[in-house]
Formats: C-alpha cells, structure tokens, sequence
C-alpha cells in the first residue's frame, strides 16, 4: 500500500482540525512566542514551549470545530443547537472529546493563570459565534480571544501579565484584527449569504485605511513595550521591518483583488515572525558569554 493510501481516511478530520491550512496556527503561535519569550527574558523553559504550543494548537482545533458546527445552524435555521448536536456522529464526538482533553492537559500543567485565560478566551470566541450575525463588530471580539495567546505566553513562563503584557496584549488585539479584516475581506460573498457581518461589510472600499490604522497602533504599542522593556536594536530594526510589510500588504490590497487580500493576510506570517526574531535576538544579544 502506497504512503498516500495509508493516510487517506485520516484526512477527513485532518480538514476539520483546519491542519491542511495551517496560516492562522502560525500566526496564533506566534503570539503565545512573544508573550513567552518577554516573560522568561528571553529564556524560556523547553516544557514550557511545549506544552504551551499543544495547548494553543488543541483550542484552534476545538474552535474551527465550534465554527463549522455554528455554520451549519446558520445554514440550517430550521434545526435546533440540540438537533445539530444529536445528530453528530460518533466519531466526532470522539475528536471533540480528544480535542478538548488535549487541551485541558496542557493548561493544567502550564497553571492556573494560563486555564484562567484561556477560559476568558473560549468565552470571547463563542460570544463571537453568537453575536455575529448581529453587530459589525464581531472581529473585535475574535482579536480579543486571539490575542489572549501573549497574555498565555506570559504566564506560562511563570509571571503574571504586568504593563509589558497589556502593552503586547494590545498590540496583539490590533494586529490581529487587520488579520481578521483582511480574512473577512476574503469570504463576503458567504458572509452574506449566511447573513454574517463584518467590520469589512461597515468600512465597504476604505477597509484598506483601516487595516492601515490598526496596525500602526500596533506598532506603537510595541515600541512602548520596547522601551518598557529596554530591548535593543534588534527589535528597533523588527518594528521597522514590520513597518515595511504593512506598506507592502497596503500594495497588495490596492487593486481591491482577492488574491491581492490573500496575499496580504498571509503576509501577516513574515510580520509576526520579525517582531518574534526581534524579539528573540534582543535577548539573545543580552546573554553573558
């Protein structure tokens, strides 16, 4: 039996795990990296990193799986939350269970902090799924549940969030709300078919200033945290860096394209690992030989 046969009947829940398209796991890894490499000054514990990777990978798993399950009762408004969950199979079931269990696992081990928070996270993406046929503004409430992955990195290298981490945690909701823009800017067509709202639908054409906007705000708010944090040039030259490919994703969107929009989205993977490498360098840098 060829390798690729082997592998077929997992690719199903492959697809619901969303691991086929694994852009938003990196960015969402991303942000636990910069909250755990600030909290430990640059010297994170290995089972720390790990545990903190899995955790953040089970619970992006559990919520394309809670996504997937709120579009089908969108798809189907007939049918009852009670019906659509009777009505899963047996083996789903039991992925949702696993998820949840690999998940559970690692938080308990990283601490309390980090369960608390990441309870504050699920609660902010559920009210996501609630309320977004409702208001406009449901991207916030995802770049708040997103972003809770720096707050997670800081307390799973064994501090509690201080004013670096509201500062990161910040810039990390308006980044990832330009993400979530852009994101959106992607599916409006089934976006309203389902009856789904969007900052994107608000803003029409000029989604692009916005995107713009937020992430200079985010940009400042690292500069504060580096000099909160007196980090040296490195990450003086990741926020430049960063700068640079904001202007570039501006390009992107230009034409109003959907390959420029998802272009520009992934780019988003290249502006987190530079400010991630600034981050990670300026430690480095600081190390006694």
């Amino acid at each position: 039996m060829k390798p690729l046969e082997r592998i077929k009947p997992v690719l199903p829940w492959l697809r619901l795990m969303r691991l086929y398209r694994p852009a938003d796991l990196g960015l969402l890894w991303l942000l636990g990296l910069w909250g755990l490499w600030l909290g430990s000054d640059g010297r994170p514990a290995v089972s720390a990193l790990t545990l903190l990777l899995l955790a953040l990978l089970a619970l992006r798993a559990l919520g394309w799986l809670a996504h997937d399950l709120a579009t089908a009762l969108l798809a189907h408004p007939r049918h009852s939350a009670v019906e659509v969950l009777r009505g899963l199979p047996l083996p789903l079931r039991w992925l949702a269970g696993g998820e949840l269990l690999l998940a559970l696992v690692p938080l308990l081990l990283l601490g309390w902090p980090t369960l608390v928070i990441a309870l504050c996270a699920t609660t902010l993406g559920m009210a996501f799924l609630v309320l977004r046929r409702r208001t406009f503004l449901g991207e916030l409430l995802l770049a708040l549940a997103l972003a809770c992955a720096t707050l997670a990195g800081f307390t799973a290298s064994g501090a509690l969030p201080g004013k670096t981490a509201w500062l990161v945690y910040t810039a990390a909701v308006l980044w990832s709300g330009a993400a979530l823009i852009q994101y959106a800017a992607l599916h409006l067509q089934q976006h309203a078919r389902l009856g789904i709202k969007s900052i994107t639908m608000l803003f029409g054409r000029a989604d692009r200033w916005l995107i713009a906007l937020l992430q200079l705000f985010a940009l400042a708010a690292l500069g504060l945290a580096v000099h909160q944090e007196k980090l040296g040039v490195f990450m003086h030259l990741a926020l430049a860096v960063g700068l640079a490919l904001g202007l570039y994703q501006q390009y992107l969107m230009a034409g109003a394209s959907e390959t420029g929009y998802r272009r520009a989205w992934l780019n988003n993977l290249w502006f987190g690992l530079a400010l991630f490498c600034g981050i990670a360098f300026s430690y480095l840098c600081r190390c006694p030989t």
